[in-house]
């Protein structure tokens, strides 16, 4: 039995994401739903089109929601492996 068991604070029945345009020359942003960083001008997405705004080299993921720890585990998956072969 692990000595700090993890226990779980609040699990969404559905992930909602925000996306932050550039703002005063900065990156655009994805956050979680209800993040406090998100500005009042964020707009709502889906997760697809979330991991497909951070599939921009001009949009990060907030690190202080959950918005980094959920998705960028997702868009990184396979990126390392190899392509499969077609012969």
């Amino acid at each position: 039995m692990p000595a700090h068991p993890r226990t779980r604070t609040s699990t969404p029945t559905r992930w909602a994401w925000l996306l932050d345009g550039h703002t005063h020359g900065r990156p655009a942003t994805v956050h979680a739903e209800g993040c406090s960083g998100a500005t009042d001008r964020a707009r709502p997405l889906n997760t697809l089109s979330a991991l497909d705004a951070l599939a921009r080299p001009s949009t990060n993921a907030c690190t202080a929601c959950d918005a980094a720890e959920v998705l960028l585990p997702i868009l990184a998956h396979g990126q390392n492996e190899a392509p499969a072969s077609g012969d």
